[in-house]
């Protein structure tokens, strides 16, 4: 048999390449314009002394005198007093007693019963009351129009094709 080779792992380098940080320690200057801003070591606060004198004031003017007060007795109205509501606490109620009363009525059971089974069995009676009054209808179309001396309109390929024979004459 032959003998298992020794695995031999390369040396990773552990060194870190991090990037260059992107604020500088001092700030960039690329001018030299007199003192630099950021040397600055003071603040100039607003000045609030006025350096307009404000308008005069005009002086009011004279109030005319006030009527003399009306001699005549207030009449004294008694408002209704509002008896106050009368608070009602109304005890818990056993479950069962409180699932009663949330059933409805027979009449009101009774009243969406017949409403649903109506309208249900007019959904799927549609189709077939369609497939009944339509030869009805055209019966009665046909009766109709030979009363009203009109042609009917032939059904069929056969009836077609014998009417545009009899017409070519």
């Amino acid at each position: 048999m032959d003998e298992i080779r020794e695995i031999e792992v390369p040396e990773i380098n552990v060194v870190v390449d991090l990037p260059h940080v992107a604020i500088p320690k001092a700030p960039p200057v690329t001018l030299q314009i007199g003192v630099p801003v950021i040397d600055m070591p003071h603040f100039e606060s607003m000045d609030f002394e006025r350096e307009v004198a404000p308008p005069p004031l005009a002086a009011p003017k004279p109030q005319p005198a006030a009527p003399p007060a009306a001699s005549l007795p207030v009449p004294k109205i008694e408002l209704p007093t509002q008896p106050k509501p009368v608070e009602v606490t109304e005890e818990a109620k056993p479950m069962t007693q409180q699932i009663i009363e949330a059933l409805p009525t027979i009449p009101q059971a009774t009243t969406v019963t017949v409403s649903s089974v109506i309208g249900v069995s007019a959904g799927l009676a549609t189709p077939f009351l369609l497939k009944l009054i339509r030869p009805i209808v055209k019966k009665a179309a046909k009766k109709l129009q030979k009363a009203l001396g009109r042609q009917p309109v032939p059904e069929g390929v056969s009836a077609r094709r014998a009417l545009q024979r009899s017409l070519r004459g």
